[in-house]
């Protein structure tokens, strides 16, 4: 049985040059989370089909363009009922819903403000 993470409480998307999200959450944690890490590990079907294209073969592997360099500038976000976030990124890329327990369990710890 999985133990159910604590809400966000405020959800900061810092400028865009400096690529950050911090989350604190209801249990007086706060984590801190790159924007590129996330874009990496977004969680659609597409982008997981293709890490795992990637990490099973051997072989070359051709890659869209977008695949390359994907965007990691936020344009908007959102909540998704009260389980997860989605983010809108410059590319136009929004079918990744980033669960409040993947968030929970990734970043960076900061110690939240008293």
């Amino acid at each position: 049985m999985s133990t159910v993470p604590p809400a966000p409480e405020h959800v900061a998307l810092d400028h865009p040059e400096k690529g950050e999200l911090t989350v604190f959450w209801t249990d007086g944690s706060a984590r801190q989370y790159a924007l590129a890490d996330l874009r990496k590990a977004c969680p659609c079907a597409t982008c997981r089909d293709l890490r795992d294209q990637l990490s099973s073969t051997g072989g070359l592997t051709l890659l869209a363009n977008e695949s390359l360099d994907p965007s990691v500038e936020v344009i908007d976000m959102s909540t998704v009922g009260r389980y997860a976030l989605q983010f809108t990124w410059k590319d136009g890329h929004n079918t990744g819903i980033y669960t409040y327990e993947f968030l929970y369990g990734e970043g960076r710890d900061l110690e939240a403000p008293s």
